[in-house]
């Protein structure tokens, strides 16, 4: 996130000290702040906007126990808060994070917790907030930070300092029933597996009327290795029932990882929230969405993924192909551990679906190794793909790397049906990314004027929080600009200013518009490795839309385990 001299202390493992140090320092840097929040141009927020039943997940990197340890994991959180429309927080939470659990004495993933807390939202829609509840004896607060887009939807943070992570925050529609359920969904889960290396895995399923899976098939890509994993079909006695709060859902394959069991929150019929509870095993968190079966989305796609290269690095990557015509050339941006680089005539093959599952191959793709002296080629990778409707909003495909090449890459691409970004709107951002520091997670809140983006934005670091600052500046003699091209890709260069009005560093983004409201992108600058969202706002509206489905891979930087790895 912020400026520094070198990217490539990533490689080296950071100390406790060196960590507490940094936070304290940003800590005393960037505390409270004067700057005042603007309501958008489309109305002003207020704590009655967050009013009834949320579905909400975060994941990210705990650290609590990085004292005993010297060690952090990745965690997920996940579960229902009913807001009262002044303030005030009450649910049941899901938690699945190895560090907590090490911390507290617990043996595993602990679900059903009753959970309360505070909110408090300012005009420009950025909110913060706590929930609280008890682990094993033990009381323990997250801190929560959101932006919302509506009343309906909020992109979120972890926002403590013993973890940071990003998730969504959605509102549940009324009651659905079982058989409400019934027909084919596209799922979508990523994480660690049960050593921690990171582990992401898509696919498809049909639901009977009693939740039963009557058939199915699921890719998986375990730390860059998807052998024997790839179009492995489920197993009958797969199912997914939500008959209780929260609802049941269990995988199982022919595979290593044999069951794995989940909590199933229902967002809306089209939608599905999961959280892994499954003790000692991997620890993953996803969704469901409608399948479009075997209809591929026909057109322009822009997508993001990001996961690790084939050397065990940071990696995030952007751009566009053309579904209906496979000799139309596409574009690639990539951020390779600080690397960055175009590839300007990508070249995409989509197989025909089977089984509502798809080959995608790319070839003229940065996707490969880093190293000083040839940081990087292009070559051909291989992406299994899903088709998903997210309501009226709009069509698009999961992807997951197959091609066993040691890189573990996913995304998602969106059929584009818009070029443009609307000036003079308010917009909410979502950003989660690497630095030397470890994971840092940011949402800001900006209106986009003829030529610029100026808001504030809150950010967690490694633990430590900065809030109320300034993202971007209305000022002229900046370098605060953006432009969009005719293909709809955009960049951006956004600076980032503490309380005493000095700049620490600009935020370069490359965006891709998916409908002129929503736009997904990655960082191109050196400094950072991230991918993120921002979405237009609109305070007035209330309307249960879909939200922009987001696929993040867990980042091997940001588990103890895999950190230790990429040293040796």
């Amino acid at each position: 996130m912020f400026r520094r001299k070198s990217f490539s202390s990533l490689f080296t493992r950071v100390s406790l000290t060196a960590i507490t140090l940094a936070s304290l320092a940003f800590l005393i840097a960037c505390g409270s702040s004067s700057n005042s929040a603007d309501p958008p141009p489309s109305g002003g927020f207020n704590n009655s906007n967050l009013n009834g039943t949320y579905v909400f997940a975060v994941t990210g990197t705990d650290f609590t126990n990085f004292s005993q340890t010297g060690s952090s994991s990745f965690f997920g959180i996940g579960g229902t808060l009913s807001a009262n429309g002044s303030g005030g927080l009450t649910g049941t939470i899901d938690v699945n994070d190895p560090a907590l659990e090490s911390y507290v004495g617990s043996s595993g993933p602990v679900t059903g917790l009753a959970a309360n807390g505070t909110y408090n939202i300012t005009s420009d829609g950025r909110g913060t907030g706590s929930v609280s509840t008890t682990i094993n004896n033990h009381s323990y607060t997250f801190g929560l930070d959101f932006v919302l887009t509506s009343s309906s939807h909020a992109v979120i943070t972890r926002f403590d300092g013993n973890g940071t992570g990003s998730g969504t925050m959605d509102a549940a529609s009324s009651e659905v029933s079982q058989s409400a359920i019934a027909g084919s969904y596209a799922f979508v889960l990523s994480g660690v597996d049960s050593v921690g290396n990171p582990l992401g895995t898509i696919g498809t399923l049909t639901l009977g009327a009693n939740g039963a899976v009557t058939s199915g098939v699921q890719d998986f890509n375990d730390n860059g290795d998807s052998n024997f994993l790839a179009a492995v079909p489920l197993q009958t006695s797969s199912m997914v029932n939500i008959g209780s709060t929260p609802g049941r859902a269990q995988l199982t394959t022919t595979t290593s990882f044999g069951t794995l069991n989940f909590d199933v929150w229902v967002i809306g019929p089209s939608h599905l929230k999961l959280i892994e509870t499954d003790t000692a095993g991997p620890v993953l968190s996803g969704d469901a969405y409608v399948s479009t079966g075997q209809s591929f989305p026909t057109g322009t796609l822009v997508y993001t993924m990001n996961g690790m290269d084939t050397v065990r690095l940071p990696l995030a990557l952007g751009g566009y192909f053309n579904s209906s015509n496979p000799s139309a050339s596409g574009l690639e941006d990539v951020n390779d551990f600080g690397w960055i680089a175009q590839s300007p005539s990508v070249a995409s093959i989509v197989l025909s679906p089977k089984a509502n599952r798809s080959i995608v191959t790319f070839s003229g793709m940065y996707n490969g190794g880093w190293n000083q002296s040839s940081p990087g080629t292009t070559g051909t990778y291989t992406f299994a793909a899903y088709p998903f409707s997210y309501g009226s909003r709009g069509v698009g495909v999961v992807l997951l790397e197959v091609d066993s090449l040691g890189g573990i890459t996913s995304g998602t691409a969106y059929l584009q049906t818009s070029t443009s970004l609307a000036s003079s709107q308010g917009y909410g951002l979502n950003l989660s990314g690497d630095n030397r520091w470890g994971e840092a997670d940011m949402i800001a809140e900006f209106t986009a004027t003829s030529d610029d983006m100026t808001g504030l934005y809150d950010v967690n670091n490694s633990g430590a929080l900065v809030s109320d600052q300034q993202f971007g500046t209305s000022n002229s003699s900046t370098s605060d600009t953006y432009s969009v091209g005719t293909s709809g890709r955009g960049t951006a260069q956004i600076p980032l200013q503490t309380t005493n009005n000095s700049i620490l560093g600009t935020l370069d983004l490359t965006f891709y518009t998916i409908d002129g409201s929503n736009f997904i992108f990655i960082e191109t600058d050196s400094n950072q490795v991230s991918t993120g969202v921002f979405e237009q706002q609109n305070s007035s509206s209330s309307t249960l839309a879909a939200p922009l489905p987001q696929f993040n891979m867990a980042n091997g930087a940001n588990s103890s385990s895999s950190l230790q790895k990429k040293q040796e």
